[in-house]
C-alpha cells in the first residue's frame, strides 16, 4: 500500500464497475470514445506536419450567432430549460459524475505502465517531487480496483492522468511503436490527458480535498503545462491552487517546533513528509525563479522566506527513503536523485536577493543598485557554480571523471545541462542593465564580458543538448524553456554586435547568431506559443528597423582604447578578454516604444509583412529559404546598428514576450 495520504471524503459510494481491459480498446481507441463523450464529435482534424494549438476551452462547434447578430442576447430566460445547450451541460454534467466514463479514458494497464516509466525518464528528472515507487503503487493499485470493479480514487486518476500527458508530451518514435499509435494520435492524447485532469481538478460537484495526493496532481500538472504550448494562464492558476492548498494543510509550518514535536507525539509516515517537503520547496524555488523570468511576472515573488519553516528534502534516493530514518540526507557530494532539486533551491534563492536588489528598476524607478552589490550577486551565482559537485560540472576534467556516474544516473547528463543553462541566463539577466552602459563607462567592461561569455556559453550547450536528452528520451526543442534560452543569448549577442560591430569576435558571434536563428526557426514548427512568441517580437524588432532605414546614416565609430579584464574564476578556470572596442559619441535617432508598436505585423500563407518592409515566404519555398528570410532580419538589424539608440535597446532586451520559465 502506498504511504501517501489521499483524501477520504470522496467518492464514499461506488456504483459497480465493469471495465472493459480488451486489447483492442487501445489508448487512442479509449481517448476517441471519451473525447466524444465529454467534448463532443466534430473535431478538427490537423496537419500533422505541426502540431495546432492545444485549446482547454470549451469547444465552439455548433455555436451560432444569428441572435446575437439580431441583437437577440442568446437564448430566452423563459426556454433555457429546453435549450439544446443545457442539454449538453446536464449531459457533461452526468458524465463526470459517472466514474465508467472517467475510467474508460484511462489506458490499459500495460501502456499505463510504459507511459510511467517514459515519465520516469523524462519528466521527474526535472519535476523531482514524486516519490516514484509509491506512485507506482497508487497505479497497480487503481487498475486493480478497476478490474476488480471497484471505483478508483478520484484524485489518484487525476494524478496517474496528469502523469500521462507529461509522458505524451515527450513521446518518442520508441515508445510510439510499442503503443502502436502515430504522433498525431499522440498529441489527441495529450489533449485529452491534460483537458480531463484540468477539468476534474475544477469540478464543483466532485470537489478535490487537500492532501498530498492532490498536492502532487496539481504540482505534476503544472509542470506539464509550463513545457507546452499556450497554458500560461492556467499555469499560473494552478500555482495559485497549489500554494493555497499547501498552506490550508500547514505545510509551510512542517518543520516548526510545534509540528517536529506534534509528529514525534503522534508518529508520523517518512515518504509523506518528505514528499510534502519537495512539493514545498518546489513551489517555493519556482516562485523565486520565475521572479528573475522574462514576462509581467518578473520583479515580483509571492513566498517570504520568513514565512515559512520547512527543510530541504533529504538527499537520497527514492528507493532508500521508504526505509530510512529522519535526517537520513547523504551530502551533496553523493549522486542521487534529488542532488539537483537542491541545487536548485539554493539557486532560486539567489535569484529572489536578485530581484530584492533590483526592485526599483523592475518597478520602473530606473534607480541602478550599486554596481558593487551587483559584483557581489554575481560572485554569489558563480559560486553556485564552484560548489556543484563534480557529477554536475561540464569543464572537460570534471565531465571525464563522471562518465562512470552518468553512465549509471543517464538523467544528470540533462540535469547537469538544464541546471547550468538556467544559472547563465540569470548571470546575463544580471548584467544586461550594465552591457550598453559598457560602451561608454569603462567601469562596466566586466558585465559586457559576462554578458557575452554566458550568452556565448548558452548556446555551446544547445548544440551539446541532443546528444544528451537522447539517453533519457526527450527532444530539446520540444521544451519552450530550452528555446527562451537561446533566444535570450541569441538577442544578446546580438545587441553586442550591433553596438560593437568592430569588436574582436564580432564576426563569430554575428554567425552564432545566425546558427541560432536557425535553432529557432526548426522549433517554430515544433511548438506553437514559440512560433507566436517570435512572430511577436519580430514584429518590435523589424518595426526598429524600418524606422531606422528610412534615414539609415551610418556615421565613423570611434574607438577610444581597449581595455582588458578578468572574469572570476567559474569551474575551476578564468578567461581573459580581449581588447574590447567601446563606441562614444554616436549620433543616434530615437525612436520610442509607440512608434515601435505602431506599424502591425501581418502574417499570410505566402508572406509576412510590416508597414514598407516586406519577408517574402512562398507557400512552396524550402527550409534554406526560410532561414534564409531570418538570416536577413537579423543581417539588417547589424546594418543599422548605430542608427538604434538606447530606447531602442532597452526595447528589444526588455520586453521579449516569451513564456515563464520555472525550470532550472
Amino acid at each position: 500500500m502506498s504511504p501517501l495520504s489521499v483524501s477520504q471524503t470522496e467518492g464514499d459510494t461506488a456504483p459497480s464497475l465493469h471495465f472493459n481491459n480488451d486489447e483492442s480498446f487501445g489508448l487512442v481507441d479509449r481517448i476517441r470514445k471519451l473525447e466524444e463523450a465529454v467534448f463532443g464529435k466534430g473535431s478538427t482534424t490537423h496537419d500533422t506536419s505541426r502540431p495546432a494549438p492545444i485549446d482547454l476551452g470549451p469547444r465552439a462547434s455548433g455555436y451560432r450567432t444569428d441572435n446575437y447578430g439580431k441583437g437577440g442576447g442568446g437564448t430566452s430566460f423563459a426556454k433555457l430549460s429546453s435549450s439544446a445547450l443545457r442539454e449538453q451541460i446536464v449531459e457533461f454534467d452526468d458524465c463526470m459524475q459517472d466514474p465508467r466514463r472517467i475510467v474508460e479514458c484511462l489506458p490499459p494497464v500495460e501502456q499505463a505502465r510504459l507511459l510511467f516509466d517514459q515519465f520516469v525518464r523524462a519528466i521527474q528528472p526535472t519535476l523531482g517531487v514524486l516519490h516514484i515507487p509509491s506512485v507506482r503503487v497508487l497505479m497497480e493499485e487503481t487498475y486493480r480496483d478497476i478490474s476488480e470493479g471497484k471505483e478508483p480514487n478520484f484524485t489518484v486518476v487525476t494524478l496517474l492522468l496528469s502523469i500521462y500527458a507529461g509522458s505524451t508530451l515527450v513521446v518518442t518514435p520508441e515508445l510510439l511503436e510499442s503503443l502502436k499509435a502515430t504522433e498525431k494520435e499522440a498529441r489527441t492524447a495529450f489533449a485529452t490527458f491534460t483537458r480531463l485532469a484540468m477539468t476534474m481538478l475544477d469540478y464543483p460537484s466532485r470537489p478535490i480535498a487537500p492532501s498530498t495526493v492532490a498536492l502532487l496532481a496539481i504540482t505534476t500538472l503544472c509542470h506539464v503545462l509550463t513545457h507546452a504550448d499556450g497554458f500560461s494562464d492556467k499555469m499560473q492558476a494552478l500555482r495559485m491552487r497549489a500554494i493555497f492548498m499547501a498552506r490550508s494543510m500547514q505545510i509551510h509550518r512542517l518543520d516548526s517546533p510545534k509540528s517536529q514535536e506534534e509528529r514525534k507525539r503522534t508518529g508520523y509516515e517518512i515518504v509523506e513528509i518528505e514528499v510534502q517537503r519537495r512539493i514545498w520547496w518546489h513551489i517555493v524555488s519556482s516562485d523565486w525563479i520565475v521572479s528573475l523570468s522574462q514576462g509581467p511576472q518578473e520583479g515580483s515573488y509571492l513566498l517570504h522566506p520568513k514565512h515559512m519553516r520547512v527543510n530541504l528534502p533529504s538527499n537520497v534516493d527514492d528507493e532508500s527513503l521508504a526505509t530510512s530514518g529522519p535526517d537520513c540526507g547523504l551530502p551533496l557530494t553523493t549522486p542521487t536523485s534529488m542532488s539537483v532539486f537542491i541545487l536548485r533551491v539554493q539557486f532560486a534563492e539567489i535569484c529572489r536577493q536578485i530581484v530584492d536588489a533590483f526592485s526599483s528598476i523592475f518597478l520602473g524607478e530606473n534607480e541602478m543598485p550599486e554596481y558593487d552589490i551587483v559584483l557581489d550577486l554575481d560572485r554569489r551565482l558563480h559560486n553556485v557554480l564552484d560548489s556543484m559537485p563534480k557529477f554536475l560540472r561540464l569543464d572537460p576534467e570534471h565531465v571525464q571523471q563522471s562518465r562512470e556516474i552518468i553512465m549509471e544516473r543517464p538523467y544528470l547528463a540533462w540535469q547537469r545541462i538544464v541546471g547550468h543553462l538556467g544559472i547563465y541566463t540569470r548571470i546575463c539577466r544580471l548584467h544586461r542593465p550594465y552591457h550598453r552602459e559598457a560602451s561608454v563607462n569603462p567601469r562596466f567592461a566586466y558585465s559586457r564580458q559576462a554578458c557575452l561569455h554566458f550568452a556565448q556559453r548558452i548556446l555551446d550547450l544547445r548544440r551539446t543538448m541532443d546528444e544528451a536528452s537522447s539517453t533519457v528520451g526527450m527532444k530539446p526543442s520540444n521544451y519552450w524553456m530550452v528555446m527562451q534560452h537561446v533566444f535570450f543569448a541569441a538577442m544578446v549577442l546580438a545587441s553586442d554586435v550591433s553596438m560593437n560591430p568592430g569588436s574582436p569576435g564580432a564576426d563569430r558571434r554575428k554567425q552564432d547568431v545566425l546558427e541560432a536563428c536557425k535553432m529557432l526557426e526548426q522549433s517554430q514548427r515544433l511548438s506553437t506559443s514559440l512560433t507566436e512568441a517570435i512572430q511577436r517580437n519580430t514584429q518590435t524588432l523589424m518595426s526598429i528597423l524600418q524606422s531606422t532605414q528610412k534615414e539609415q546614416q551610418q556615421p565613423p565609430r570611434t574607438n577610444p582604447g581597449a581595455i582588458s579584464h578578468v572574469l572570476p574564476t567559474s569551474q575551476g578556470g578564468a578567461f581573459n578578454t580581449s581588447s574590447s572596442q567601446f563606441s562614444q559619441g554616436e549620433t543616434t535617432r530615437r525612436v520610442s516604444a509607440a512608434e515601435a508598436d505602431a506599424q502591425p505585423l501581418h502574417f499570410s500563407n505566402d508572406n509576412m509583412t510590416m508597414g514598407n518592409y516586406s519577408m517574402t515566404q512562398d507557400a512552396t519555398a524550402t527550409n534554406t529559404a526560410e532561414e534564409e528570410s531570418w538570416g536577413q532580419l537579423w543581417s539588417d538589424l547589424f546594418a543599422v546598428a548605430p542608427e538604434i539608440d538606447d530606447i531602442q535597446w532597452d526595447l528589444l532586451l526588455n520586453d521579449w514576450d516569451l513564456c515563464i520559465d520555472t525550470a532550472f
